[in-house]
């Protein structure tokens, strides 16, 4: 029999075991696993081996996790997890560093867990990311809401950084009942008593780009892509038979006599109809790239109880280690359901295996529900989706009753039943369709959607309720949805676009830093920044060699006019107007994002050696104007700049204080500045007391002031979308199918998106982004 050991270096005697509990073999545990870890990309080849992660905790359930990872490949060296071969599990050991020998305990765990062969990290946690200085961690009421946030942005960024997409827990049978009882006892419903999910994307990473949904475009950038979705030759030759196949002979003899010159390939596909007939459409958008991937988090022991666990342990010799902390009653609520069931005999109904199956059959029961709505969503017509604007035109279906009701169904009590019913799948059906355009993370539950089901669906209404709302704006879930004129017959078409902003409701913003530091001619940039996300629906990143802040902001009303005057010509004038009045009409158009100077940048963009202001009244500005290097003055003062050239917002640039005065980071002597250092130091900081907004361009877009590119590029992509909601999209009068989207999105990523290897044609690709005009 082995021993535990506690955290104080104490040894227990282990609890007695049922007597039905037995050690999980390998294979059972492959078997969880093959049912816990589907694979995100089926369409992607690939025979590589990647790492997984394992949340270490040093506890029995972590333990025996960690030793079942460790006999994957000695019982099948090609099992596939999600959707890659395992080459090694990593434990990640976080420290909370909440009491005194946490850090020992830390080295503690990884130290039995190498003995497994699993390698080891222990991360600490850094509470200065949420507390103010001087802040005792243990001081403050929500500890354990913290310090979930700040472990899981912890491990997802670690798994980021070791190319890890998949992550383990070691969530139990015991723990999924535990949690039921706390949501019970705290009054949720049957969708709420489904428990823990098997398969998560990682919570509390919402802002972290690679992490939460998305990382799979710049895996394909990579020069070894470990998602292997380029076409193989064999559907290369299938798609050039398909081209020659669309490619008639006679439209492109029409089009030489008509005297076309574009690039034949680019007009004929596309650009044809708004080419060759002269028609004033908008300009096309360059639709957005759709982000995927990410870390996900799966729990592949929820299917066994902690008795067997610990017999796993005892019987493989695994050492564990206790936690005091579990054993205060009084200290969470979990802690308490533990203690409650430990020690008292609870009612039949709440026992272990009366909650789970309950469970079960909440689980089951949302899942008839999720299905019955998938089928609804077949129906669903989406006519246009655009990321670059975060807008969707649908027609909903019409519902109604059967003509002839069952004898059953004629009470008004079944009857209302029916239609309570009906209204239910049709709210989760608009909850779906709320996750294309929504910025918000939590949606609303499906009985607040109820005024909007009856003004979507008027067929729904009960008869002796009031009559439904007759169509108009309605916002939920910060979406706004706009009735737009249908010529033909009802149902009308609905415009979902992000609603317009509060205005008691601060604005969403990003900052990019970077500070002067060197004259005009040493400007240059220091590389691509980190890629942020932005209003929740857009991930950002910029290049750029500006010496002053950039900021990502909504695009303000008292900005358009100048930023129009601005524009190099009438031509670009009318092609703003009119990109706006299609893909951003009305109020929506102040929820795009725009890039923001933090001064008046006109005389660099138009050519200008400096700006104006600097160094006035000195004199000392103009030989920094003639391009003379900090070093040559008779002062030596050396300035560094960040790696990235930013810093987080909220966070001061290298060299300012706290109160916004910027100071030299590094002197190399103790001396008194010179007059040109000195008028230097007071033009950054006037610099910065005088800040205001200059709109530079709209990213999505495509538009920019003249002369913005010898200073600033950008690269933006709109969040994940559900492939499904995707597969909607009309394409020439018909729908995509499954296998179509697939091929679609593997060509797409790989040669038209990305621009790797020969790229047959510049055909847009309709299916995700961009469909054809409403109504044709």
């Amino acid at each position: 029999m082995v021993l535990k050991l506690s955290c104080d270096g104490m040894t227990t005697i282990p609890p007695v075991l049922h007597r039905g509990a037995r050690a999980i073999t390998p294979h059972e545990f492959l078997d969880a696993l093959a049912a816990t870890c589907v694979p995100r990309f089926p369409q992607a080849r690939s025979r590589a081996q990647r790492p997984i992660a394992l949340a270490i905790s040093g506890g029995v359930d972590s333990m025996a996790l960690a030793y079942l990872c460790s006999k994957i490949r000695p019982t099948n060296q090609w099992f596939k997890v999600v959707d890659h071969a395992i080459s090694s599990p990593c434990g990640i050991i976080v420290n909370h560093d909440l009491r005194e020998g946490s850090a020992i305990e830390a080295d503690n765990v990884a130290v039995a867990t190498r003995k497994l062969g699993v390698k080891s990290h222990v991360v600490r946690i850094s509470w200065d990311e949420v507390l103010p200085e001087g802040t005792r961690p243990n001081d403050v009421p929500n500890i354990e809401t913290l310090a979930r946030y700040l472990r899981y942005r912890r491990l997802g960024t670690f798994c980021k950084v070791g190319q890890m997409a998949t992550l383990f827990t070691a969530h139990h049978e015991d723990d999924q009942y535990e949690t039921v009882m706390m949501r019970l006892l705290s009054g949720h419903g049957y969708r709420g008593l489904q428990g823990m999910r098997p398969a998560v994307d990682i919570p509390e990473c919402y802002d972290l780009h690679g992490v939460y949904q998305s990382g799979f475009i710049d895996d394909q950038r990579s020069r070894d892509p470990f998602y292997n979705i380029a076409p193989n030759d064999r559907e290369r030759k299938q798609l050039r038979r398909g081209l020659r196949k669309e490619v008639d002979p006679a439209v492109i003899a029409r089009e030489i006599e008509a005297g076309l010159t574009t690039d034949l390939g680019i007009a004929y596909l596309d650009d044809y109809d708004g080419i060759a007939t002269g028609s004033k459409r908008s300009p096309r958008l360059v639709p957005l790239e759709l982000e995927d991937g990410g870390v996900m988090v799966y729990r592949p022991l929820l299917s066994f109880s902690k008795d067997r666990l610990i017999a796993t342990c005892l019987e493989n010799k695994i050492p564990w280690f206790e936690d005091h902390t579990n054993a205060d009653r009084t200290l969470t609520m979990r802690n308490s359901v533990r203690y409650m069931r430990q020690n008292h005999k609870l009612p039949v109904a709440l026992q272990k295996p009366s909650i789970l199956r309950l469970t079960e059959r909440c689980q089951k029961r949302v899942a008839y529900e999720e299905a019955e709505a998938e089928r609804l969503l077949e129906r669903v017509l989406v006519h246009e989706f655009v990321p670059n604007t975060g807008t969707a035109v649908v027609t909903f279906p019409e519902l109604s009753f059967p003509s002839r009701p069952r004898r059953s169904s004629t009470s008004p009590a079944a009857r209302q039943r029916r239609t309570a019913h009906y209204q239910h799948i049709a709210a989760l059906l608009i909850r779906r369709l709320l996750t294309m355009v929504t910025p918000e993370r939590e949606l609303s539950q499906p009985a607040q959607l109820t005024h909007l089901v009856s003004m979507l669906f008027p067929s729904l209404t009960d008869p002796s309720s009031p009559p439904p709302p007759p169509p108009k704006p309605y916002v939920i879930c910060s979406v706004l949805f706009t009735p737009l004129p249908n010529p033909a017959t009802p149902p009308p078409r609905w415009l979902l676009s992000r609603a317009p902003h509060a205005s008691n409701l601060p604005r969403p913003q990003t900052t990019f830093n970077r500070r002067v530091g060197r004259p005009p001619s040493a400007w240059k940039t220091t590389g691509w920044s980190g890629t942020r996300a932005f209003d929740g629906r857009f991930w950002i990143r910029l290049l750029h060699r500006l010496p002053c802040r950039i900021r990502v902001a909504p695009f303000e009303v008292e900005h358009y006019k100048p930023f129009r005057e601005a524009l190099a010509g009438d031509r670009e004038r009318k092609e703003l107007a009119a990109v706006l009045r299609r893909y951003a009409p009305g109020k929506t158009r102040y929820t795009l994002p725009g890039i923001y100077a933090t001064v008046d940048v006109a005389g660099l963009l138009g050519g200008g050696g400096w700006w104006p202001g600097m160094g006035q009244g000195s004199g000392q500005g103009q030989a920094l104007d003639q391009g003379q290097a900090l070093s040559e003055v008779s002062v030596a003062v050396t300035t560094h700049e960040t790696e990235t050239g930013e810093t987080e917002a909220g966070e001061t640039d290298s060299g300012e204080t706290d109160s916004g005065e910027t100071e030299p980071a590094h002197q190399t002597k103790p001396r008194t500045l010179s007059d040109v250092h000195t008028d230097w130091w007071d033009w950054e900081r006037d610099l910065k007391s005088r800040e205001q907004l200059q709109l530079l361009a709209l990213p999505t877009l495509g538009v920019c002031l003249p002369g913005l590119d010898h200073w600033l590029r950008w690269e933006v992509r709109y969040r994940k979308v559900d492939c499904e909601l995707l597969r909607l999209s009309k394409l020439g009068g018909r729908r995509i199918g499954r296998r179509e989207l697939r091929e679609r999105v593997r060509r797409s990523y790989r040669w038209i998106k990305l621009g790797r290897g020969t790229r047959p044609s510049r055909r847009r690709w309709k299916g995700v982004g961009e469909s054809r005009r409403l109504g044709h």
